[in-house]
């Protein structure tokens, strides 16, 4: 019987499968990478660092993190356009423009060494359908010695489950996100963060929820 797993002698094939093009397409959830302004993340990061008081937020989130806080009067009017054009760009991309994107509380995680995030998903009072997000505003140099595999590293690393635990389906996406990367996805949508070692450097992260309404109904 003749194998089929050979490495094939691309010299003799009459047709190069180096010249097949692919693009993947998906089905479910979409995860929205964007990459936001370098002056736009030192302005938050100097408004946090001077801001004497800002509100305790722990009790509102699932995080085993001290500090979390509630910022939302830092943000300017600038800041908001562009998380609200991004939410928008968000509902265009995945054609469901129906949708108001509304934002609503934003908070940043001082993330230190031994701290993490539970896998969790985001909820509202308002309506059962938003974005969450993350945006990295700095991050550590290093996130300490791996305990074992350090060729798969999870210290540290922001990762995603999805719905689907499909033999041939991504259940799972796990990303070491850099500062400056604005990761959207639905509030249904479960993620957490891993901890991390042997740095007194802090993971500040910013999440902001956004709410996506119905448009209220016309009357005569």
């Amino acid at each position: 019987m003749k194998k089929r797993n050979k490495k094939p002698n691309l010299k003799k094939m009459k047709y190069d499968p180096r010249k097949v093009t692919m693009a993947p397409m998906f089905l479910g959830n979409v995860i929205m990478k964007y990459e936001l302004p370098k002056n736009m993340i030192n302005d938050i990061n100097s408004s946090y660092d001077e801001a004497k008081e800002l509100p305790e937020w722990n009790n509102h989130l699932a995080g085993k993190i001290e500090e979390e806080k509630l910022v939302n009067e830092l943000m300017t009017e600038d800041m908001l356009s562009v998380f609200l054009s991004c939410f928008a760009t968000y509902t265009q991309y995945i054609q469901k423009n129906q949708w108001i994107p509304t934002l609503s509380t934003v908070w940043i995680n001082e993330m230190r060494a031994g701290e993490y995030n539970p896998s969790h998903y985001h909820t509202s009072a308002k309506t059962d359908v938003g974005l969450s997000s993350v945006l990295v505003l700095k991050r550590p140099s290093s996130y300490g010695k791996e305990i074992c595999t350090p060729n798969d590293p999870c210290n540290g690393h922001l990762e995603f489950t999805g719905g689907s635990q499909d033999v041939l389906g991504i259940p799972q996406f796990r990303v070491d996100a850099q500062v400056g990367e604005f990761y959207v996805f639905p509030y249904t949508m479960l993620h957490c963060v891993y901890p991390f070692y042997d740095t007194d450097e802090t993971r500040r992260t910013l999440s902001y929820n956004c709410d996506l309404l119905r448009p209220e109904p016309e009357t005569e």
